[in-house]
């Protein structure tokens, strides 16, 4: 009996772990998103889904309205943000895997170089973030964001 009941929570945490993994591997596309949401089950109007996998796919289905910079961008915008989520503890809440992974926008936006995008690729970042405006988090990162380009 112990040897089945060893043998079952063994196969779980080896499907755990090899779950998490698969996210890993998603780290340029959207679908890791639902791949997250499957570990931390935030709901529907959970981060993962609510925000992050709607916006990662606003992005890549309008990636033709963007110039080859701002493409490049987008991407690298996606890999960080990703890869700031793997960074977040699993124990955390979905509360406060929000809160971190929200606190990664400004660093990742930056660090791919939105200040140096051209003008009409800034307004296609715009168009696309701006159905967000009315929430103050988004409010305060958009303004760090460009605050951050006129003070370099």
């Amino acid at each position: 009996m112990k040897s089945i009941i060893f043998t079952f929570f063994s196969i779980l945490l080896a499907t755990h772990s090899f779950a998490a993994n698969d996210c890993a591997d998603l780290s340029d596309d959207c679908a890791y998103y639902s791949c997250i949401e499957k570990e931390r089950v935030c709901g529907k109007r959970g981060y993962p889904l609510a925000f992050g996998q709607k916006y990662c796919n606003k992005f890549d289905s309008r990636v033709e309205k963007f110039s080859e910079d701002g493409r490049k961008w987008i991407q690298d915008v996606k890999a960080c943000l990703i890869s700031g989520m793997n960074d977040i503890s699993s124990e955390s809440s979905c509360r406060e895997f929000k809160k971190t992974a929200i606190s990664h926008h400004v660093p990742c936006y930056l660090s791919a170089g939105y200040c140096e995008l051209s003008k009409e690729d800034k307004k296609q970042v715009i168009k696309i973030v701006r159905a967000s405006a009315w929430r103050l988090d988004i409010i305060l990162a958009g303004y760090q964001v460009i605050s951050s380009c006129l003070n370099d």
